[in-house]
């Protein structure tokens, strides 16, 4: 349990009952953890830009500031300011519309953290589930934000090195002058643009590679 003790969360968002169910939802899943909470962009910018933080998890809907009216424009801008930042944390948008997301999809995609969003009324264990896959590093949109995405020159690098030179991760890496990290998020996002999930009675990289042939990105 010492791994779960050590994390620190962010909760951004300005209903009291939201933070009353989330928060002790973290604590009972991750006990000793930290749960920060901020109620407005300003508050939340200032907490990120003082604490180590493992996950931030963020209502669109947000005011700028206390006593000011709440917009998506709001958690837009903060999203994009800190998926720019050095400090790049994991992330989860849990908020009644996520639509608004769309606007980010090509920051999402090349985001180095982990990134998810869902519904805030989905049942609290679905959001838990959903913090873990942040957590681990990985990128999930819901349908209506994933869309069609553009598959970067660089994921195809990854295909052709693994599937066609038979590379591993690390050997991956050193030939791409990249991290080992970097290419773990490569496969991420690969995984995410084929729509291929988890399935613990299958080999996931040899179902990356079959959708990716059947995609025409490898032969």
């Amino acid at each position: 349990m010492q791994e779960r003790a050590s994390k620190r969360f962010l909760v951004i968002d300005d209903h009291e009952a939201i933070l009353e169910g989330t928060v002790p939802a973290l604590l009972q899943q991750y006990p000793g953890a930290e749960v920060l909470t901020a109620q407005c962009a300003r508050t939340a910018e200032q907490q990120i830009d003082t604490s180590s933080l493992d996950l931030v998890i963020v209502d669109l809907s947000l005011p700028l500031e206390p006593k000011m009216p709440a917009t998506s424009e709001v958690g837009i801008q903060l999203l994009s300011r800190l998926m720019k930042s050095e400090v790049a944390p994991n992330l989860m948008v849990l908020s009644t519309n996520v639509k608004p997301l769309i606007r980010l999809r090509s920051l999402i995609n090349s985001y180095e953290g982990g990134f998810v969003a869902m519904d805030k009324a989905a049942p609290i264990q679905s959001m838990l589930e959903s913090v873990e896959i942040s957590l681990r590093g990985s990128i999930h949109l819901p349908p209506e934000v994933r869309a069609r995405v553009e598959f970067d020159r660089k994921w195809l690098q990854v295909l052709k090195l693994k599937y066609q030179d038979g590379l591993s991760d690390r050997a991956i890496a050193q030939k791409m002058e990249i991290s080992d990290r970097t290419v773990r998020n490569y496969w991420t996002r690969i995984q995410d643009a084929l729509q291929v999930y988890d399935d613990p009675d299958r080999d996931l990289r040899i179902q990356i590679q079959m959708a990716a042939r059947k995609a025409g990105f490898i032969s």
